[in-house]
């Protein structure tokens, strides 16, 4: 064995002695999705479509809803997870279009919800990487604060 072959092996050694099965075990095994976009600046009622990478198969019968929603407000929109467009079940590819009166300014994933089979309503969500985009278009002044007072006749 030359000189260049044991680094290698004591390398290797020593990578599978720190990855030991309890640190394996420890790493985190929640559901997380990837999101691929080509575009990053959209217009109000644009076409939007993104594909979502899954760590672990989508089971069968299950599915998940990506809740988009402007950074600065809350203007949700829905888009549903549909068909996998891989045979293991972990890339999907959404399509949906922004409101006409879709607010200006930076956009993300505020949440997804998984809902598993035969589910009527979940609280499970996926955690997502941090994809964001642009929609742009004149900047809307959003309400933030109010008085109220009470009239009486």
């Amino acid at each position: 064995m030359n000189r260049n072959s044991r680094a290698l092996l004591t390398v290797t050694l020593a990578s599978l002695f720190y990855l030991s099965p309890s640190a394996i075990a420890q790493q985190d095994k929640r559901a997380s999705a990837q999101m691929v976009t080509d575009q990053v600046h959209f217009h109000p009622g644009s076409e939007l479509t993104f594909k979502m990478i899954l760590n672990e198969p989508l089971p069968e019968g299950a599915n998940f809803s990506v809740r988009l929603s402007p950074v600065m407000t809350d203007q949700e929109i829905a888009v549903s997870s549909g068909e996998a467009t891989n045979k293991e079940r972990t890339e999907f590819c959404l399509h949906t279009k922004l409101p006409d009166a879709a607010i200006a300014g930076e956009w993300h994933i505020k949440i997804v919800y998984l809902s598993l089979a035969e589910t009527a309503w979940t609280n499970n969500t996926m955690s997502t990487n941090d994809m964001q985009f642009i929609v742009e278009g004149p900047k809307n002044e959003i309400p933030t604060k109010a008085t109220a007072t009470i009239v009486q006749k």
